[in-house]
């Protein structure tokens, strides 16, 4: 989710022209199968995020309707561009971050979805089955994964204050001990929220504004982290965190669920979750659509969270049947719900992004 950078090679890459089909080497490829399908695909290039879907998963789809997949997997967002840019494969299907739906759609780089194929969608929980900024009716998306919500996360046992907005992160009380996340938009985003601005912001004063809050708060910060502040926090480096990672410490050990917790933050939280998306240039639309409606499944999404402890995409009544109960014990799983509500959503923007741009140097040096 490193948004600065991905946001950068996104707008080089329309200005440029350059966005052909990437190249890719494949991390997983199932063997052939004499069963037929109805789509004409004898297999599907997709991109996915790392450490979120089980191989078991597609190697269930190609059993089934012998199409090979092949998996080119990311970490984050600037190699999801860097595939897309550099030409070669032609991809199929890409797990797409919410702030970049709209940019693609406004450049032509995806095709519509066909909805009337992905009966399965009737599974997803009624409170993660809402658009992305720019396509609020899902004309080219189909939600993927329960959020991931931005906040912070804290020490029950070493955080020496209450926390109850970002602002809080600036207190004395904290110095050394607060890790933020590397992201511009999750970091200039979450400040404007606090002083009661949209997250979207492209005024100046506003923005010197969040400037200033992250200044205030940054004789505190320990570190800034790219993708996890997991390792952080669970060595006790620092105590407090505003990161994306609850849902992970709470998977990583039972040990977590009393000793961390989190704030709904006065303002709203980053609610930034992922899309299956198919980009235009994919020579299998339909197969595609197969694809997304089988992992939809129930049976066959239970298999990631099995595997990964992720806050579930669908219902408890359709996910029951292959979970045990303890699965929902795990106090991420309603606990991150609780966010949805007064969450915000903000689509990477060429505007705000050179905005912030002209902060962040200050900020890091």
């Amino acid at each position: 989710m490193k948004k600065r950078l991905a946001a950068i090679c996104l707008t080089a890459a329309m200005a440029l022209g350059l966005f052909a089909p990437a190249s890719f080497a494949s991390d997983f490829e199932t063997e052939k199968s004499d069963k037929t399908t109805s789509s004409d695909a004898d297999e599907l290039n997709i991109i996915v995020w790392e450490g979120f879907w089980s191989e078991e998963m597609f190697q269930d789809f190609t059993d089934e309707t012998g199409i090979k997949i092949n998996i080119s997997y990311i970490a984050n967002t600037d190699e999801i561009m860097t595939k897309l840019i550099a030409g070669g494969a032609s991809y199929d299907l890409v797990d797409l971050e919410s702030g970049y739906v709209q940019p693609f759609i406004e450049n032509g780089l995806l095709q519509k979805v066909d909805h009337s194929v992905t009966t399965n969608e009737k599974y997803i929980d009624p409170v993660f089955y809402k658009g992305a900024p720019g396509d609020e009716d899902m004309e080219y998306i189909v939600p993927d994964l329960g959020s991931l919500f931005t906040t912070v996360v804290y020490n029950t046992e070493t955080c020496p204050i209450e926390i109850k907005s970002l602002k809080d992160l600036a207190d004395p009380a904290l110095k050394d001990q607060v890790a933020l996340v590397d992201s511009t938009i999750s970091l200039y985003g979450g400040a404007l929220r606090a002083l009661g601005y949209p997250a979207d912001s492209v005024d100046p004063d506003q923005m010197q504004e969040a400037q200033d809050l992250l200044l205030q708060i940054k004789p505190n910060v320990k570190a800034f982290v790219g993708e996890s502040a997991v390792p952080q926090l669970e060595s006790g480096e620092v105590s407090v965190a505003y990161c994306w990672d609850y849902t992970t410490l709470c998977a990583d050990s039972k040990d977590n669920w009393d000793k961390f917790d989190f704030v709904n933050l006065e303002g709203g939280c980053e609610d930034a979750p992922q899309f299956w998306t198919i980009p235009a240039s994919s020579e299998h639309p339909d197969a595609a659509m197969q694809l997304i409606n089988f992992i939809l499944r129930p049976e066959e999404l239970a298999k990631c969270y099995l595997e990964y402890g992720q806050v579930p995409l669908e219902t408890k009544e359709a996910l029951d049947p292959y979970l045990p109960e303890s699965y929902w014990d795990n106090p991420s799983i309603e606990g991150m719900k609780t966010l949805a509500a007064d969450s915000w959503r903000a689509p990477v923007s060429t505007e705000q992004i050179d905005l912030m741009d002209q902060f962040y140097t200050e900020l890091k040096s």
